[in-house]
């Protein structure tokens, strides 16, 4: 049974507590994709037998993906940056300081309703993630059980690709550091 598996990335070790102003988040978004993930793995067994199951293993180009993988020994995997999360918009400001946390809560928002300066757009990223779920189910013509280790917004965007396609979706993910969807065909 053809098996499409989209894995979210490990939680990302960085300071989310200190305030800042939205033009120091553009700062925050570049630490955020280039900081080591924690080592700390909730459902390990678990992840460990995806991974484990997998014809091919694909990361996105972001640190945090690739790490994800390794943390697992796993070696041999391809990086492709079609799977790379949603770029989130940010701006000059620099009265309102708020933690980053917050910060992303308001643009990513705002993203959804069309804002994307310093971003590509929602449409351009919805664009993307179907490229990169026919990229995956073309990827099934030769293997039966791929795993992703992706990214919350575009794994839920690729989701929905994939569910067009005729995939089921026999386990859905929460949007949390290490969850994971099964697809079938």
């Amino acid at each position: 049974m053809k098996t499409i598996i989209l894995l979210r990335h490990g939680e990302v070790d960085i300071d989310n507590n200190r305030k800042i102003s939205a033009y120091q988040f553009k700062d925050w978004i570049n630490q955020y994709n280039n900081s080591n993930i924690k080592h700390k793995i909730p459902e390990k067994d678990e992840v460990k037998s995806v991974l484990d199951k997998a014809d091919i293993i694909l990361a996105s180009g972001l640190k945090r993906s690739s790490q994800s993988i390794e943390i697992f020994k796993k070696t041999a995997y391809k990086k492709e940056n079609i799977f790379n999360e949603a770029q989130i918009p940010y701006t000059d400001w620099t009265t309102i300081r708020l933690t980053p946390k917050l910060w992303l809560i308001i643009f990513r928002t705002l993203w959804f309703f069309g804002y994307s300066k310093n971003s590509k757009s929602f449409k351009e990223t919805k664009t993307l993630a179907n490229k990169a779920a026919i990229r995956l189910i073309t990827l099934t013509n030769q293997n039966n059980y791929i795993v992703l280790v992706g990214h919350g917004i575009m794994n839920r965007l690729i989701s929905k690709v994939l569910i067009k396609h005729g995939w089921k979706n026999r386990k859905k993910s929460k949007n949390k550091n290490w969850a994971f969807s099964i697809f079938r065909l």
